[in-house]
């Protein structure tokens, strides 16, 4: 019996969208894995279905980061008195850290398949609206709770039937009714990230299948289509993968290698046997909320803000007020952008032989680490100051905003000048910070001198390309 995708994907190009039938449609499809419903009635080509969910799949994986970030800089604090208390939060935040970790790799081999076929990267997180049973819930950061880790276990649980030959139905059942859904209804609160790569993966199977009659559409990505020299400005592993052996980045020169990334992914994310179960995020996740103490029980994580932000006109219970904290804020965001826009730009420029520093790519990569390093000292310090001047609680967090363009300058002496620009923006929180003698200037001065050394690297790249 087809699956249910293939009763509601249009999977033909515009022209013949109108003119085959769904039987022909299943036909096609049945050499596909089947994956459960995705509701996306677009008529694209093969090649522009596969950007678009690759899109998708990089925004999901963008706001994951995010969010199990968040939720792990809220574990622990001072108001943990009890040693076994204390280990079990530093634990579970190590935990749930390198899975935000293992989120930006993922991102990475989303940006090295649109880098395959050609497409435009996506860096941006929930620019347009995405469909809801592709989205795995609302975007919301928030403090670890049992409530979020159990959403964190169905966005990344396996299909059901994998479940059932884990054993697991019964549990999953229970979250669902915990967080929220309904195992009885169709449509659930949360959905499972594995639906997009299942209908990626869908798209990269094999290319030669005789197609009588011949007005039958494609429905797969054509060789023609699928780059292999596009390697050269893809993200490798031995440059990005910071020395972390579960940090999973995966490159693709053709179609075997692109279906062996995406499978990858989901491997990391569901795990799909007994075996896989406990290096995956599902099962690390799902060994967090086993553990996790019920609400009215002890507290692990900081009463800090939901969703916050330095947006002036947004709800007030969301509002950054706290002078200092709201510097700390706009920082970190400016230095959010920074990094996006390094490795953004890091994709525009051909991989040399090594891994030097010294070239402009790998110059990109190394600032790319050092804002990793600032985001993640930046949110331990938001989370230890107050969100409004009247308050102790809540504290403030980081606000991840996106800022009101990612574009890169369609040259490459303006893509140098955005990052001076930035830098320098930074910078201005940085002197406002320093002269407040907070007893962070020593982490300050090292940013100052950072930012300093940043601005004279451009300076000379800048004198080297024409403008």
């Amino acid at each position: 019996m087809p699956s249910r995708l293939t009763r509601h994907l249009v999977w033909t190009s515009p022209q013949l969208a109108t003119t085959y039938s769904e039987a022909a449609h299943l036909e096609l499809l049945a050499v596909a894995p089947a994956v459960e419903a995705l509701h996306l009635d677009l008529a694209l080509p093969p090649r522009e279905k596969a950007i678009y969910l690759l899109h998708i799949g990089a925004q999901v994986e963008h706001a994951l980061m995010a969010q199990y970030f968040y939720a792990a800089s809220s574990l622990g604090g001072p108001h943990l008195k009890d040693p076994n208390q204390q280990r079990n939060a530093k634990q579970w935040r190590d935990v749930i850290v390198k899975i935000a970790r293992e989120e930006m790799g993922h991102l990475a081999t989303v940006e090295n398949l649109l880098t395959l076929v050609g497409g435009p990267l996506m860096f941006e997180r929930e620019d347009y609206p995405i469909p809801k049973d592709l989205y795995p819930f609302d975007f919301e950061l928030e403090p670890l709770t049992k409530k979020s880790l159990g959403k964190y276990v169905l966005a990344e649980m396996p299909a059901e039937s994998v479940v059932a030959s884990l054993g697991l139905t019964s549990e999953i059942d229970a979250i669902r009714s915990y967080v929220g859904g309904d195992a009885q209804k169709e449509s659930l609160s949360v959905h499972r990230v594995g639906l997009i790569y299942e209908a990626i993966q869908s798209l990269f199977q094999g290319a030669t299948i005789t197609q009588e009659p011949p007005e039958k559409p494609h429905v797969f990505v054509e060789s023609q289509d699928i780059s292999s020299d596009s390697k050269r400005f893809q993200a490798r592993p031995e440059q990005w993968g910071l020395g972390y052996s579960e940090m999973l980045i995966e490159t693709a020169v053709d179609r075997a290698s692109a279906k062996s990334a995406i499978q990858a992914i989901a491997t990391q994310g569901e795990g799909s046997t007994i075996a896989d179960l406990p290096s995956s995020h599902f099962g690390r996740f799902l060994e967090i909320y086993r553990r996790f103490p019920d609400e009215g029980d002890w507290r692990p994580a900081r009463q800090v803000a939901r969703n916050p932000t330095t947006n002036r006109e947004a709800p007030e219970d969301r509002r950054i007020t706290n002078s200092e904290s709201l510097l700390w804020a706009k920082l970190f965001n400016i230095r959010y952008r920074m990094l996006l826009m390094f490795l953004k730009h890091s994709f525009c420029i051909e991989a040399p032989n090594g891994t030097s520093e010294t070239t402009p790519r790998g110059l990109l990569i190394s600032w790319s680490f050092g804002e990793m390093y600032n985001l993640r000292s930046i949110s331990d310090i938001l989370m230890s100051l107050p969100m409004r001047d009247s308050e102790k609680e809540p504290l403030a967090g980081p606000p991840f905003e996106m800022p009101y363009t990612l574009s890169l300058s369609t040259r490459e002496p303006g893509r140098w000048r955005q990052h001076r620009d930035l830098i320098s923006a930074s910078q201005h929180y940085v002197n406002q910070l320093r002269k407040r003698k907070s007893g962070r200037e020593s982490y300050l001065l090292g940013m100052e001198q950072a930012n300093g050394e940043a601005l004279t690297q451009i300076s000379a790249l800048l004198g080297g390309i024409p403008s």
